[in-house]
């Protein structure tokens, strides 16, 4: 496992955490999606997503493989040194509406799994590497939700072949339970230009000559460019050529987070950027707390977190994961997470 030290904080044990299991690249065991009286049909079009980097990117960068280095503060029950999830891919059933031209595919993807926490239940001395002396491991099972926009593109009578991928929207989903809810997300760029998403599912962008890695990967269809539900400069969708998170190198971003949580405390958010395509070189981090205010039963919190683009060019995937601090601090606490997933370019 390659370790890298922008995401090693002081702290924090020199030690590798290797997870043994399947990875969600791994599709073996995964449940057949049932696809109802457009079962043919549908089966087609998962197949033209399945094939799709752009659709995949979030799925292999949302198993983390293996627990990160990450600081923490003193907790309840354990003092967390390094935190990760391992999912698999368990099922997906995809739902398909469509015209004699273009169809709209709304993909459920479940996954299970644990959630890792590394650390110790001595409190660390300042000054100090702390070293793992417990490793907590919690059950997960999480559901993530997207819409895929596909458009006919020929009449061969073959639906694979027929129908292409043209737009997908942003991910969204979590586990079940509301002590946590993730309402808006914020992006400020180095030249002050912002992209600000409510609902990722509503947020989609153009994937373009989706098996390309360079700047020339803009679809050579302008119906794919039309006025549409996506949000970026301007309203339309978004190849990875235009895309609206489109960053140079070591550019520095500010990401401003707002949530609901049922708990006053801090809550343990983080963001695991910098992954290519197929989820290598990541780095992860954490929020920090900005605002806090009390609404009914809810507390609306924003938190903020700057970072910088790697120096490395390519298409990248960002996720961002919210679970209410006792699910990371207090080893009874079952694990309640939200998650959303950004897409991005650095050129």
């Amino acid at each position: 496992m390659e370790r890298r030290n922008s995401f090693i904080f002081s702290f924090t044990a020199i030690m590798l955490f290797m997870i043994i299991g399947l990875g969600c690249k791994e599709q073996t065991g995964v449940t057949e999606p049932g696809f109802g009286t457009n079962k043919n049909f549908s089966q087609a079009l998962m197949k033209s997503a399945d094939n799709s980097q752009s659709t995949n990117s979030f799925t292999q960068n949302y198993n983390e493989e293996d627990a990160m280095a990450l600081s923490g503060t003193l907790g309840k029950d354990i003092y967390p040194i390094r935190v990760g999830q391992h999912l698999k891919l368990v099922e997906r059933n995809m739902t398909v509406v469509k015209d004699s031209t273009t169809a709209t595919g709304t993909l459920v993807q479940k996954f299970e799994g644990e959630l890792i926490i590394a650390g110790t239940l001595k409190p660390p001395v300042q000054g100090t590497h702390t070293h793992v002396d417990t490793v907590i491991h919690k059950p997960i099972s999480t559901t993530i939700t997207r819409l895929i926009k596909f458009k006919k593109i020929a009449n061969t009578g073959n639906d694979t072949k027929d129908w292409k991928v043209t737009a997908i929207s942003l991910p969204v989903g979590g586990t079940e339970g509301d002590d946590i809810l993730i309402t808006k997300l914020t992006l400020t760029a180095q030249d002050g230009s912002t992209v600000v998403i409510n609902d990722p599912n509503a947020f989609f962008f153009n994937v373009g000559s989706d098996n390309n890695d360079d700047d020339n990967d803009e679809d050579d269809d302008n119906e794919n460019h039309v006025t549409g539900s996506g949000v970026g400069i301007g309203i339309g969708l978004h190849g990875w050529h235009d895309l609206f998170t489109n960053y140079t190198k070591n550019q520095p971003v500010k990401l401003e987070v707002e949530l609901l949580s049922k708990s006053s405390d801090d809550d343990f958010l983080t963001i695991t950027y910098g992954a290519m395509m197929d989820g290598k070189f990541r780095t992860k981090e954490k929020f920090n707390l900005k605002s806090s205010i009390q609404e009914g039963t809810y507390y609306r919190k924003v938190y903020e977190r700057n970072w910088k683009t790697h120096s490395y060019a390519g298409r990248m995937h960002a996720v961002i994961n919210a679970l209410p601090k006792s699910v990371v601090y207090d080893s009874n606490t079952s694990v309640v997470e939200k998650t959303w997933g950004i897409p991005y370019k650095v050129k």
